[in-house]
């Protein structure tokens, strides 16, 4: 193992490195200016050959040692025909007879013939016929010693082909005599290569113009479909807007409208319910989805009160059966609230394949309608009752008379015709009120108006009851006041105001009847200190067959007493109403125009 080089040692190596790397520097410098120099050389002798090929030199000096040898290019002929032989030029020289003197391999090739019978022979021989003005006037250029190009045809001996060839002359001052040196250089590749760039221009040009024109067409194309597209979507916005419009004013019909609509997909999910159909069956929506359709909260029942199962929904059916449903009702029970009847109509928008796309439902609010049915089979029940009572007593009546009639027991004959005329009126006025009823459901009730006093008219309707002496009534009031009203109709609305005191009020014994005005109309109001009415009640106790039992109690009559009443003094333009306080007596009254 060597020792370890000590430091001054590797400060020697380091310097002897140093010094090296210098010396190398300085060579590169060296051998950078002799490239120079043999650069510059190169070229200068480049430029002498390229002279030399010219005719532009006639001789060549060169240093041998001390001395310079003079060199003419005679001494020179085997370099310099060396040099034309391998020239890819044709190349000639001319005497002033112009014959060729001298020929290269080349030019003789160029013309398709061997080298011997090129040389001797006139040049113009081998020019075509119609380029030999051209030449004649290229070869008198040439010997007024002027630099002259020129492009002529060669014939070729092989064949009918006719070269192209530049020309490029100059004389030349050899010791034969004055010389001219032509240079020959064939174009046929680069004519080909012209021909071939003007055919390709030509379709280029070919193609611009058709580009043109198809840019031409495809701008207009591009207009028109522009326009069109513009067009397309002036009316695509249109459209847009317009079902946009449609859609707000059916989201607000939908919001608005008094009857429920739902949608469901065919799966049986509910997509959408309107605020009223939220309201009727008490379902929720959020994020624009149906929360839940059946709520326990708001059972749904059958018409008879029984529960509703779930394959009984008529949306049920209509998806399950796959048709529309019309007008099926069904119940529905609000929490702390009244019993809603409600009709449903379902219908299923199809594909052409009889595909269900969706379930259209819509909800209608039939509680009145459904009172309005049982009013009038109560209606029916009590008309047949009320009607019953007093025919049975005056078939009763007559048959005793029929008895008594040959017996000669008269004494009860009157008290039996008291008792007939009794049931008579009692039929006649419930067929009267079913009559009265009858008219005014058809607009038929027709009022004959005339000037009475008021006063006079309240009194004659109380005096009957008064004969009876179980009742007092009293009558406050100005005493001349005079309307314009049809006495018969306005005398059975107070009669049927004091017989419904005497009725519902039978404990209170004092009936008062006051009269009043304003400057516009007068005020008749019926008060008794009977037990009042339910505050529920008053709303309906206009509407007809109602019938306002209270405590349980049944009372006789039809219910269309006061139903008869509002119609009257509606016919009069006057008002009509009912004030009342429980265990503090009711007042009804109305209003007649002054």
């Amino acid at each position: 193992m060597k020792d370890p080089k000590t430091y001054e040692e590797l400060l020697k190596e380091l310097k002897t490195l140093k010094e090296m790397q210098q010396e190398i520097a300085a060579r590169e410098i060296y051998l950078l200016r002799k490239n120079e120099e043999l650069t510059y050389k190169l070229e200068e002798a480049n430029d002498t050959l390229e002279a030399i090929r010219h005719g532009e030199v006639d001789a060549l000096v060169v240093k041998n040692g001390d001395d310079h040898v003079l060199f003419t290019l005679k001494n020179a002929d085997q370099t310099y025909r060396i040099f034309i032989e391998q020239m890819t030029q044709g190349a000639l020289t001319l005497n002033q007879n112009g014959i060729i003197v001298y020929s290269n391999s080349q030019f003789a090739a160029m013309v398709g013939l061997p080298l011997e019978k090129v040389i001797g022979k006139e040049l113009i021989r081998f020019i075509v016929d119609e380029d030999i003005l051209l030449f004649k006037e290229l070869i008198k250029s040439a010997w007024s010693d002027l630099y002259t190009r020129g492009e002529i045809k060669l014939k070729n001996n092989n064949s009918a082909l006719k070269t192209p060839t530049l020309l490029s002359l100059k004389t030349l001052d050899l010791d034969e005599g004055l010389s001219l040196s032509i240079i020959l250089t064939d174009l046929t590749t680069q004519k080909s290569t012209q021909n071939l760039l003007q055919e390709k221009n030509t379709q280029l040009e070919l193609a611009q113009r058709q580009t043109k024109e198809l840019n031409a067409n495809l701008e207009a194309t591009v207009k028109d479909r522009t326009r069109d597209l513009e067009a397309t979507i002036r009316q695509k916005n249109y459209i847009e807007k317009a079902l946009r419009n449609n859609e707000d004013r059916l989201t607000k019909i939908l919001e608005t409208m008094a009857e429920g609509v739902i949608i469901c997909e065919p799966n049986g999910d509910y997509t959408y319910a309107n605020p009223m159909a939220q309201k009727l069956i008490g379902i929720q929506e959020m994020n624009g989805m149906v929360q839940s359709y059946f709520d326990p909260k708001w059972p749904r029942l059958k018409i008879d009160g029984s529960p509703l199962p779930l394959n009984e929904d008529p949306i049920k059916i209509a998806l399950t059966e796959g048709k529309n449903i019309y007008d099926h009702e069904i119940a529905v029970q609000p929490p702390n609230d009244e019993l809603i009847y409600i009709s449903i109509n379902t219908a299923l928008l199809k594909e052409q394949d009889g595909t269900i796309m969706l379930c259209i439902s819509t909800f209608m609010d039939v509680t009145n309608r459904r009172k309005v049915y049982q009013q009038k089979d109560e209606f029916i029940s009590v008309a047949s009752h009320e009607l019953k009572t007093p025919i049975t007593s005056l078939k009763a009546s007559l048959q005793l008379l029929k008895r008594l009639q040959n017996t000669g027991h008269t004494a009860m004959v009157p008290k039996l015709i008291d008792q007939a005329n009794k049931s008579m009126n009692k039929v006649s006025v419930l067929i009267e009120d079913l009559l009265n009823t009858s008219q005014y459901n058809s607009g038929q009730l027709h009022i004959h108006p005339k000037k009475v006093n008021l006063y006079q008219l309240v009194s004659e309707c109380s005096r009957e009851i008064r004969t009876d002496g179980k009742y007092t009534i009293e009558i406050e009031g100005e005493k001349e006041i005079v309307i314009a009203a049809d006495p018969d109709k306005i005398e059975q609305v107070i009669i049927n105001f004091i017989n419904n005191a005497i009725k519902y009020a039978s404990d209170s014994k004092l009936i008062k009847i006051k009269i009043e005005t304003n400057n516009e109309e007068a005020k008749v109001l019926v008060i008794d200190k009977g037990p009042g009415i339910d505050p529920r009640k008053t709303p309906h106790l206009f509407d007809r067959y109602y019938r306002g039992d209270n405590d349980g109690k049944q009372y006789s009559g039809l219910g269309l007493g006061l139903y008869i009443c509002a119609e009257i003094i509606k016919k009069h333009n006057g008002n009509i109403g009912v004030d009342s306080v429980i265990n503090n007596g009711s007042t009804f009254w109305f209003t007649l125009p002054l």
